[in-house]
Parts: structure tokens; sequence; C-alpha cells
């Protein structure tokens, strides 16, 4: 009997947990509108892209100081990029925008980073909405960091990434 009681307590907490952690994580996700839009044409095939607009929380110069240090810019570029990329397991998710990139850039340019040429040239590419490279560049990223679980293996398709946004942020115009 005893057995049975502290079964169903450790069950409620459990179920209690859960919902607290699945609540909190609808509330904590960053509200975001979307927008599908062509890209520059590569080989004459015109990929589709989707934009994301986002209602800040705090302003992008705050999010990315001037003074960042070199990770600090590596984890930025790893999280947008799972936005755009097919991985196994994927850590950390930053809403790819344009003022993002901008900013990114704008830092890069700022600092003298060791790895500075590898972000400038995926943040230009980027800040183009040239994505045709993503998985590369975030194994590029990935590899400075010396990951060993999660390499990208592919793009995602755009109804892919567009399941990918709805899951790990809110979407307002849907």
């Amino acid at each position: 009997m005893k057995y049975k009681k502290t079964l169903l307590i450790a069950l409620g907490i459990v179920a209690l947990c859960l919902s607290a952690y699945l609540i909190f994580n609808q509330w904590n996700k960053e509200s975001v509108t979307i927008e599908e839009k062509p890209a520059v044409p590569k080989a004459g095939v015109v990929i589709p892209v989707i934009e994301i607009d986002e209602k800040r929380k705090i302003p992008v110069e705050e999010e990315f100081p001037t003074s960042m240090e070199e990770y600090g810019i590596q984890e930025a570029i790893h999280g947008m990029s799972h936005q755009k990329v097919s991985a196994e397991d994927k850590w950390g998710f930053i809403p790819m925008t344009q003022d993002r990139v901008a900013r990114l850039i704008e830092v890069v340019e700022a600092n003298k980073y060791v790895s500075a040429p590898v972000y400038l040239d995926i943040l230009n590419r980027w800040a183009s909405n040239d994505f045709t490279r993503a998985d590369k560049d975030h194994n590029a990223i990935w590899d400075l960091q010396e990951g060993n679980i999660g390499k990208a293996s592919g793009l995602l398709s755009i109804e892919e990434e567009r399941a990918f946004i709805k899951k790990h942020f809110k979407i307002e115009n849907e």
C-alpha cells in the first residue's frame, strides 16, 4: 500500500514538472512573424527563403554588444544556422533575422577575431539571403567549436524550415 502511494506521488510530481516545463516553453518562445520571399537566383533557379521578423525584447545592440567574445559570435551563428540545416541533434535556437545578421557583421568588423574571415564569409552571404551553403556554414562553426555531435547533414526544405520555426518560435501571422 505504501509503495502505491509513493509511486502515485512520484508520478504526480513528474506530471506536474512536465506540464510546467511545456507551459513555460510555450510562453517563453520568441514571438516572430515569417514571410516567404524569393532569394537571389542560383543557376537560373529561384529558391524561396523564409524571412523572420520578431518583436524584440531587447535591442540587437544589447543582445550582441561590440565587446562580444569570439565564442559568442560562434554561438550566435551556430544558433541561427539551426533554422536552415538538417542535423541529428541541435542545441540552441536563435531566430535568424536580417538585423541580427547585420549586427553580427558590425561586431565582427569592429574586433580582431581569429576566425573573422570565416564569420564574415558566412554572414555576408546570409545578408544577401544566400543560404545554399548553410549546412557547410554550420559545420565550419561546429568544427571551430570542436563539435562531436550534431554535424549538419544537409539543408532543410522550405516545409521543414517552416516546421522548425513553428516548433521553436511563436509565429504570430499564421
